[in-house]
């Protein structure tokens, strides 16, 4: 585990420190805090199945690095190749389940921050 101050972490540093803790991740979905849910994925589309603590640790560590940027609210998904942070589609959404339609939801439109927090 990691024991580093995140705060102000770029985010080539937060996909350093979620491979550090699940090294073949591609995709986060972090729900809203009140529902204290973490869902990781594969490249494959396929949802990784790891312990609680871990995706807890990789929330705060998304939560951190990208601060008051997103409305923690809301469900968001941090894609790790492009280093970007999307809101989660609606359960009505192409992309909510993100084998449905291989692009994991991600669309340009959903797009909240880029890399070292940018709009």
């Amino acid at each position: 585990m990691l024991q580093n101050n995140l705060s102000g972490l770029r985010a080539t540093d937060i996909c350093a420190a979620i491979r550090e803790i699940a090294p073949t991740t591609a995709l986060v979905r972090l729900y809203p805090q009140r529902r204290s849910l973490t869902h990781l994925f594969e490249s494959d589309f396929c949802r990784m199945l790891i312990d609680r603590r871990s995706e807890e640790e990789v929330a705060r560590v998304i939560r951190r690095g990208f601060g008051n940027v997103a409305d923690w609210r809301l469900a968001h998904d941090f894609y790790l190749p492009a280093e970007t942070l999307y809101l989660s589609p609606e359960p009505h959404q192409n992309g909510y389940v993100p084998e449905d339609d291989h692009s994991f939801g991600l669309s340009n439109h959903r797009r909240i921050a880029i890399a070292d927090g940018e709009r």
